[in-house]
């Protein structure tokens, strides 16, 4: 998979090459190549799901790690650095590419997406995210979800580096390799159960390298039908993340953490074409650094957020969408806290 989201000079960095260091990744696409390789009991069906975006954020340096909070995005993006506040325009475009097919199995649903996020007066933020998937059915009740999801030299702001000892200003980036796996059980008529398990790197540009983080995540997420249009749901994660830097008094900087994260959402149809979804997160996220000297020692970052958008279905192809996000971060070290505030127009559309 290449990189295009390399730095400006047009050379690719450490964090652009980094799927070489990632078996994680090389499991993920192994699994998934095998699950794409079942056998068809009948010819596959073809679809795509295309959608635009368009978000106004007071805090332009926060909008990504604040956008992927939910569960089924990427809940523990590390922690950005605190730059000047600026308020911008993101047009976030993604295209979806979805293959459905019935095997011995059961059914086999496999997809793959692309999703730009473009500012429009800070492009320096400007990313992609790709994500490949296989959900396969095992029964009328249970299916099992295999995801391979990645995220290359994403900009976080400049920062102080620490491996030359003079303190000079980079530019921090960071490429995401992530892997989970989720299985899901209905009980009953009204009951849904998800089991989720993740695990992944983060890989930074050479001059944060001890900043390299090996992670993993799991907990369950529970869904439950109060009649035919309410649903409930709550979700709870654990995740622990071991940063190269632990205990190196070279540079005094370990981002190793410990995170709790937890989610209640519900989601309503008021009629056939008109429904409202609703979500409070809350992410606890302490900082395990010993270091005397490290700005992570004894910190902790407390981070709640709410959202709701309202969708409104055209037809069966068409959807519209009109959301609100804030999300606020309260932490120890007091540069570090910050509160974002998004509003959202969008629309998708399936053929």
């Amino acid at each position: 998979m290449s990189c295009f989201m390399c730095d400006h000079s047009g050379s690719h960095n450490r964090a652009c090459m980094a799927p070489s260091r990632s078996p994680i990744a090389i499991f993920f696409v192994i699994v998934l190549l095998l699950l794409l390789g079942l056998p068809p009991r009948a010819s596959a069906e073809w679809s795509a799901i295309a959608e635009s975006r368009m978000t106004y954020t007071d805090d332009v340096a926060q909008f990504s790690a604040s956008r992927r909070q939910k569960f089924n995005e990427d809940p523990s993006q590390p922690t950005v650095v605190p730059t000047e506040k600026q308020s911008d325009l993101v047009w976030d475009p993604s295209l979806e590419l979805v293959r459905s097919s019935t095997s011995s199995f059961g059914a086999t649903e496999v997809s793959a997406k692309a999703h730009g996020f473009l500012y429009t007066d800070n492009p320096l933020f400007n990313h992609a995210d790709y994500r490949l998937q296989v959900k396969q059915g095992l029964s009328p009740d249970t299916a099992v979800l295999v995801r391979y999801r990645y995220v290359p030299n994403m900009f976080l702001g400049p920062n102080f580096e620490r491996r030359t000892g003079t303190r000079l200003i980079e530019d921090e980036r960071v490429t995401s390799h992530t892997g989970r796996v989720e299985v899901e059980q209905k009980i009953g008529p009204t009951w849904v159960v998800n089991l989720i398990g993740r695990g992944g790197l983060r890989l930074y540009n050479e001059a944060f390298a001890e900043r390299d983080t090996t992670f993993w995540t799991v907990g369950p997420h529970v869904s439950y039908a109060l009649s035919d249009r309410v649903t409930a749901s709550l979700g709870y994660l654990f995740e622990r993340g071991y940063a190269d830097g632990a205990g190196d008094t070279r540079f005094n900087d370990d981002v190793s953490y410990r995170q709790h994260i937890m989610s209640a959402g519900l989601d309503a149809g008021f009629t056939e074409q008109l429904s409202l979804h609703l979500l409070y997160l809350y992410r606890r996220k302490d900082f395990t650094s010993e270091l005397i000297g490290d700005t992570h020692l004894n910190r902790h970052d407390d981070t709640h957020q709410g959202a709701a958008e309202m969708r409104y279905r055209v037809s069966q192809a068409v959807m519209l969408t009109l959301g609100f996000q804030r999300t606020q971060r309260n932490s120890t070290s007091e540069t570090r806290s910050f509160q974002d505030t998004q509003v959202s127009i969008g629309g998708q559309y399936r053929f």
